[in-house]
């Protein structure tokens, strides 16, 4: 009830549970005593790691594809415009050194696909495809530069200066390889096992999928790897491989990373003290003004500057761009390893993530609405079958899309004859499933789920949705 009504007003439902946790602190009706940073930290890892997997997990690589080279030029130009920027701004306004101004600015360059989605989800209306699937790759796939800025800037901050630079400069290039391949290779490792061992309960896998999860992120992380990036590059694999299991594979983790985005939002608001937000509000307020009115809008015309978006789309991109928990639990972090002195970090932080996720979830449809964005909702849902399961066997199964000159097109099923054993399970068609009989059309664009009782058969009984192939042969048509 509380998600649909926030909805309706474009919030991020995830804003409810951080003043939930803001309640529930030292300052508010629950009386919670927390300010473990440490542990906060610690289980914000996890949960992050669990939120970047899904994300991979989710992320159809066919969708990101067109938008492949400008979601990586936001995902890390993006991130070193927008420090450089933010850091710029908090050293001349704050009066603070460069290295905490750009420690500031590295903690609040990453955007949230959490924030964002929960935002531009809509039953009826959505963004352009495009749109939406570069503010999915770059929210996905931010946060390890962010991360590795963090992580150099705060070794600045509190470091000897020269060993610093030289950890940077090896960090730059080492971090994100290391990434890369352990991700890669931490897939490959658990796909020969997911395909190969029977487990004797399916609810195993989703247990095996986990530990591979978080090993790949200790030992990445271990060899001064990106283990985020790793984690993510795992998720993307196992999301865009045949692999087993796979439909239980995103059932859970869709699930489980939504239930540890909760508490991690709830936990984060106990960290805050509402007495000292007040005092930093000012400041907050200005930085969350250049932050959503300048910088971001001036790093998104620049990146995507050579790019095929529009006046409008780089408008929308610009205004979507929100922020979420990413920031303040690298702001944790920070205060981790400083101790009271980045509690006005951590305050500042906080304060600039709650008015991105008011002010633009707030307004972000509104803005789409406005600039002529917003387009029909076009439900595409997977087939309720686990093909994987199928491939295993003896039979064969293929997933095919009629094209506009195939035979098949405004012919019934009977009209095709398809050779014994031959069985349309589905049709998709405008978000839904069709069950079909002898005298189903099929129409251009129509999506089938087809079997053949032996998988050399497939081939064979695809040519005659391609060609007339008329035969007094026997048609199988499943009802169920």
């Amino acid at each position: 009830m509380m998600s649909k009504s926030l909805s309706k007003f474009g919030l991020p439902i995830l804003v409810l549970f951080l003043f939930v946790g803001m309640i529930s602190g030292s300052e508010g009706i629950g009386g919670i005593d927390y300010e473990n940073y440490e542990l906060t930290h610690s289980l914000s890892l996890v949960a992050i790691c669990l939120i970047i997997f899904t994300g991979g997990l989710l992320t159809k690589i066919s969708d990101i594809r067109p938008v492949m080279k400008s979601g990586v030029v936001l995902s890390t130009l993006g991130i070193l415009l927008t420090t450089g920027m933010i850091g710029v701004f908090c050293h001349y306004l704050f009066h603070i050194n460069l290295f905490e101004s750009f420690l500031i600015g590295a903690i609040l360059s990453s955007t949230d696909a959490a924030a964002v989605f929960t935002v531009l989800r809509d039953r009826n209306a959505q963004v352009p495809k495009r749109v939406k699937s570069l503010l999915e790759l770059e929210s996905g796939s931010n946060d390890p530069m962010a991360y590795l800025l963090v992580t150099i800037f705060l070794g600045l901050y509190q470091a000897d200066i020269e060993t610093s630079q030289m950890n940077s400069l090896i960090s730059f290039i080492v971090n994100p390889l290391f990434g890369i391949i352990g991700g890669y290779a931490f897939f490959k490792i658990f796909k020969l096992i997911n395909d190969k061992v029977e487990l004797d309960f399916q609810g195993l896998y989703p247990a095996l999928a986990l530990g591979f999860l978080f090993l790949n992120y200790s030992l990445v992380t271990s060899f001064h790897g990106n283990g985020f990036l790793a984690v993510y590059i795992f998720g993307l694999k196992v999301g865009n491989e045949r692999i087993i299991h796979k439909q239980i594979l995103t059932s859970f983790f869709d699930g489980i990373s939504w239930l540890f985005q909760i508490g991690l939002f709830i936990l984060l608001g106990l960290l805050v003290f509402p007495s000292r937000l007040l005092e930093i509000a000012s400041s907050g307020a200005m930085l969350a003004v250049f932050s959503i009115i300048i910088a971001r809008p001036a790093i998104v015309f620049i990146c995507l500057m050579f790019s095929r978006f529009d006046y409008r789309e780089k408008l929308l991109i610009s205004w979507a761009g929100l922020k979420g928990a990413t920031p303040i639990v690298f702001a944790s972090l920070v205060a981790m390893n400083v101790g009271k002195e980045a509690n006005f970090i951590f305050d500042l932080v906080f304060f600039t993530v709650i008015i991105s996720a008011l002010v633009q979830g707030s307004t972000v449809k509104l803005l789409a609405k406005k600039l002529n964005l917003l387009i029909e909702s076009i439900i595409d849902p997977d087939f309720p079958i686990d093909l994987e399961v199928i491939e295993k066997t003896k039979n064969g199964i293929r997933e095919f899309m009629i094209e506009d000159t195939d035979f098949a097109v405004e012919k019934r099923v009977v009209d095709l004859g398809l050779p014994k054993g031959t069985v349309i399970l589905f049709i998709k068609r405008s978000g839904g499933f069709i069950i079909p009989d002898g005298s189903t059309s099929f129409k251009a664009k129509d999506k089938i789920l087809m079997v053949t009782s032996e998988k050399d058969e497939l081939e064979s009984s695809m040519t005659h949705f391609k060609f007339d192939k008329t035969a007094p042969e026997s048609i199988e048509i499943t009802a169920s």
